[in-house]
């Protein structure tokens, strides 16, 4: 099955008709169309969309096809069958945050912070003794925080044009604004 673009734009809120407030974020959806098929070792077809991101940029996906008829060379992809009320899957990168801290990262709590103690947002003590004398592979440490992907399963949909190729889906969506999710 073939995703589509779309980026980020911002987030708004919507009113239901019993007056509650629901906050949406707004998608617009990217120009794509099919550049080429390539052949699987296992006999599968695979369809390489080309996504047009903005500021010339250009990302290209590759998906398994059952019927590559279906998806002919050159052809642009039509706008998808968006409902509102749907529940769809909306994949994307969280907000990248650097290099963090233990205290950041994990939420782990810091030592006393007067009184000399010098001890104050490191991690502790991080191995053991002579047996087995090594750091346990998964132990919580600092490091890269963010920039990984991260899906929402079930997503459901307040609005969406076909025209002007905006759909706003209730809840956070993963990113900052501008970057590009896969619904």
């Amino acid at each position: 099955m073939v995703r589509y673009a779309f980026v980020k734009l911002g987030m708004s809120s919507v009113f239901t008709e019993s007056g509650e407030a629901k906050g949406v974020t707004i998608l617009k959806l990217q120009p794509a169309k099919v550049v080429r098929h390539e052949k699987l070792k296992d006999g599968r077809t695979l369809a390489v969309v080309e996504y047009d991101v903005g500021n010339k940029k250009k990302l290209s996906k590759g998906y398994v096809v059952a019927n590559a008829g279906d998806y002919q060379v050159g052809t642009e992809l039509k706008a998808p069958g968006l409902e509102v009320g749907k529940t769809v899957k909306v994949t994307g990168f969280s907000k990248g945050r650097g290099f963090q801290d233990c205290i950041t990262r994990h939420g782990f709590s810091g030592g006393p912070g007067a009184h000399g103690s010098r001890f104050h947002r490191a991690p502790g003590s991080i191995g053991m003794r002579t047996e087995p004398g090594r750091t346990p592979k998964g132990r919580k440490l600092p490091g890269q925080d963010g920039n990984v992907q991260v899906s929402i399963k079930s997503a459901s949909i307040a609005y969406w044009s076909p025209e002007e190729a905006i759909v706003a889906v209730v809840g956070g969506v993963p990113g900052a604004p501008g970057r590009v999710v896969f619904i």
